[in-house]
């Protein structure tokens, strides 16, 4: 059975309830099979001002994940519907959520867990049992690195309500069809798009019709508007053979985000 864990003086949330993070505060998900593990995570870390949600299936895991976003993942390995690693895996191919990092806890003590954890996409391996000041020292570190990681990027924000852009904090004007398109690349960062699959997706095409050069002439324009130096592009990359991909930290704000801000009555 699959449980989420709400603090006390927490409000709940109804399953697909729009949640608004507390700005002071940073969320961290805690996924694990045994309730003591998550329960020692949940004391130690809520006592330092953190806001946690837990799950104890990689399933639910997943959702969560995907709804609130977290800063933070902690990972056992051992989980009733999936491994921790395969549950790693999945959550690195997520936009919005492929760069959290993600610390592993396990009871398993050998050197072969621990490799196979940061080759799955782990960033940090913690053996269990542990001391409650190791795992906030881990926490810590790890989310300084991500906030280094993310100073040091281009950031893309995007406002899907009000057909908005901006780029490092600059507004950017972009036609309809030049926001659809970088709304494309950037839900799925993690991909290599071709002018061919843009053509189907965005422009609904049928496959191996319509001309690459509409896709490549609208990248061209894009580049123009949000890049540094066009002729030598730094946010959207492309591979010969493969196609194009996006290289910057993105955040996203949605129609539903933006109605819930109005003032009610």
């Amino acid at each position: 059975m699959s449980l989420i864990l709400v603090p006390r003086n927490t409000p709940c949330f109804e399953p697909g309830q729009t949640f608004r993070r507390i700005q002071a505060m940073i969320t961290i998900l805690a996924v694990a099979h045994n309730p003591i593990t998550l329960h020692h995570i949940r004391l130690v870390l809520e006592r330092e001002g953190f806001h946690i949600l837990s799950a104890t299936s990689g399933k639910l895991a997943l959702a969560l994940a995907k709804e609130y976003r977290p800063s933070l993942i902690i990972l056992d390995i051992m989980l009733p519907d999936m491994s921790g690693f395969e549950l790693c895996s999945q959550l690195r191919t997520m936009p919005l959520i492929d760069q959290a990092p993600i610390l592993f806890v396990s009871t398993y003590q050998s050197a072969q867990y621990v490799a196979r954890a940061l080759n799955c996409g782990g960033d940090d391996y913690l053996r269990v049992p542990f001391i409650g000041r190791e795992l906030y020292a881990r926490v810590r570190a790890l989310l300084r690195r991500a906030k280094k990681a993310v100073n040091g990027a281009t950031t893309i924000h995007m406002d899907s309500g009000q057909q908005s852009v901006a780029v490092n904090g600059k507004p950017i004007d972009l036609t309809p069809t030049e926001f659809q398109l970088l709304k494309h690349l950037c839900t799925r960062p993690d991909q290599h798009h071709t002018a061919a699959s843009l053509l189907e997706a965005l422009w609904q095409y049928p496959s191996g019709s319509g001309d690459t050069a509409l896709v490549r002439n609208h990248i061209r324009n894009l580049r123009c508007k949000i890049e540094n130096d066009p002729k030598h592009p730094s946010i959207i990359l492309s591979l010969h053979g493969r196609g194009y991909t996006i290289k910057a930290h993105v955040t996203f704000e949605t129609a539903e985000d933006n109605a819930s801000l109005q003032p009610s009555g």
